[in-house]
């Protein structure tokens, strides 16, 4: 059974109940909604599609709402540049001003004068227009072009390696934000997250809501990188942003980076999804190129919570095959190479981290075993995720359904909502061995490695169990 899972960005491609159901018949996991592109009547529909297609197809899939954030843009242009090395460019931060030489284009922040100094670099577009600054004044910034390029509306601006002083939500994701707590949405991604503080802030808003939905972090920049441990251990998983990251960062540092981040969230027991470009040519085409499979085999091999298709699935002529060809690249991977890289890294720091250590421990050594999780707040199959099984799979029975949504991101978990018959934790346990035989994911001797932190809830005793199915 594929470990690794699949998150699909919904878009015009996607957006339709058949398309939808598709998606998740070919595998997908986690649906992430992009609100840099989406208007509110819509997020509504396809969140409901969502839940129908899933309902339909009789498992669970998380939503994941994926909250803007305070970028850096371009104004309108009334037609594009045809920009080469040599010209100047003049950002004006305020919009009244007049512009004092040809290419002038104003800016949505009016901070950018105050962060940039001659010498620093501006990426446009996600480095398809570089520049270097060369004057800077009260209420502009002047850029010599160092790439051949066009300029278009309304372009991302990315500033690598300086500090910038925007806020960690604008009004629009405030909007957005009590639209996926109505909604119901099981994690929300903060784009340009780069203090601990901005992600607890967000936190504290969804707690103050009563939403359930834990935060994504999303590191983008070279100040994210800078406190990278600190937003790890603030977030409930961190999203390796490639698109913005290359454009901040050195390019050839870029996997290493990606090595990194995986390292220090499998360290401190946190989810890691990689995104960007990961079949990124099957936008057009139907098959990827051989590049895209290797990338693919890279994250699996780093054993990555999820892998990402953002534009493949939005706008692409092939949704469905992007998927298809994940989930068989993934699995061939997995099967080929399953052995778990990090899993004695982690800290063993309570007495329930130990007793998922030593369950691991016992299904490594016994071929064929899959292990079977009871919970009432995910906390056990999340560590169970985080340790990395070698081989066995992890079926997690919970009465909640927000905790089974969000265990759909875990790595190797397969959730399941059923009750817990209170007081009877033999019945319990039988009623989930008859699921899972009844969708044919155990059969008569398989070795089963049972934990839990609610079978006993009512004495707080963990246990560990070993029977044949």
């Amino acid at each position: 059974m594929r470990k690794t899972k699949i998150l699909c960005t919904l878009g015009p491609a996607t957006e339709s109940p058949e398309a939808i159901a598709s998606l998740i018949k070919a595998g997908a996991d986690v649906i992430r909604i992009n609100m840099s592109h989406a208007a509110h009547d819509w997020v509504g529909k396809v969140y409901q599609n969502v839940r129908t297609a899933a309902e339909g197809a009789g498992r669970e899939v998380s939503v994941l709402m994926d909250l803007t954030g305070p970028s850096i843009r371009t104004g309108d242009l009334e037609t594009p540049w045809q920009l080469k090395p040599g010209d100047l460019v003049e950002f004006r931060t305020v919009p009244e001003s007049q512009p004092t030489i040809g290419y002038s284009v104003t800016v949505n922040y009016p901070e950018l004068a105050l962060d940039l100094k001659r010498g620093d670099l501006i990426n446009v577009d996600g480095g398809m227009i570089q520049l270097r600054v060369t004057e800077v004044g009260p209420q502009r910034v002047v850029g010599e072009v160092t790439t051949k390029g066009e300029m278009k509306s309304r372009r991302h601006i990315n500033l690598p390696g300086v500090p910038v002083r925007l806020p960690p939500l604008t009004a629009k994701d405030y909007a957005d934000l009590d639209l996926g707590v109505k909604l119901g949405v099981d994690y929300f991604a903060l784009s340009f997250a780069r203090e601990p503080a901005h992600l607890q802030h967000l936190q504290l808003l969804l707690d103050q809501k009563g939403s359930k939905a834990r935060v994504i972090a999303k590191v983008e920049n070279q100040q994210a990188l800078d406190n990278l441990d600190a937003l790890v251990m603030a977030s409930g998983g961190i999203m390796v942003a490639r698109g913005d990251l290359g454009s901040e960062c050195p390019i050839e540092d870029l996997p290493i980076i990606q090595r990194n981040i995986v390292e220090r969230c499998s360290y401190h027991g946190r989810k890691v999804i990689v995104a960007t470009q990961m079949l990124e040519s099957m936008i057009e085409n139907p098959v990827p190129t051989r590049a895209e499979v290797t990338d693919i085999f890279n994250a699996v091999i780093e054993q990555v919570d999820c892998v990402m298709l953002s534009g493949e699935t939005s706008v692409g002529r092939y949704p469905d095959g992007c998927v298809e060809v994940l989930d068989r690249v993934i699995t061939r991977i997995e099967q080929r190479y399953p052995s778990g890289r990090f899993a004695s890294d982690a800290p063993l720091k309570t007495n329930k981290h130990k007793m998922v250590k030593a369950s691991i421990v016992l299904a490594n050594s016994i071929q064929g075993s899959k292990l079977i999780v009871f919970t009432l707040r995910g906390v056990v199959a999340h560590l169970l995720a985080h340790q990395r099984p070698e081989f066995a799979p992890i079926f997690a029975f919970t009465p909640n359904l927000h905790v089974s949504r969000a265990l759909t991101t875990a790595r190797g978990v397969h959730p399941f909502v059923m009750e817990f018959p209170e007081g009877k934790p033999e019945l319990t346990i039988d009623n989930a061995l008859a699921i899972l035989r009844e969708k044919g994911l155990i059969k008569p001797g398989d070795p089963l490695v049972i934990l839990s932190d609610a079978l006993y809830h009512e004495t707080n005793v963990d246990a560990i169990l070993l029977r044949e199915a």
